[in-house]
């Protein structure tokens, strides 16, 4: 849980996210893209798999556990090259 809550911000949005499981629709929070420079998720995962114990895809808890369980902190010239990478301009 610690690693999906600690990854590096690469998008925010100004919307809201609720909990779709929830007969509530309980507020979670804003909506955020977070990467750790490899992959990459949504702010609101880290509440469905503690709350309802989604399923994480084994190569990514592999890779966790290959970092300690600790996101690397990722700096602007690192998260700008990343969204280079992932995300290029569609302008040709």
């Amino acid at each position: 849980m610690r690693y999906l809550r600690a990854g590096s911000v690469i998008a925010a949005t100004g919307s809201a996210v609720h909990d779709f499981l929830s007969p509530a629709n309980e507020f979670i929070g804003g909506l955020q893209l977070l990467t750790d420079g490899e992959w990459f998720w949504r702010t609101d995962l880290a509440h469905y798999v503690e709350r309802y114990h989604v399923p994480l895809d084994d190569r990514f808890v592999d890779h966790v556990r290959l970092r300690g369980g600790t996101p690397p902190q990722l700096s602007a010239t690192e998260l700008e090259q990343v969204a280079d990478t992932f995300f290029p301009d569609d302008e040709a």
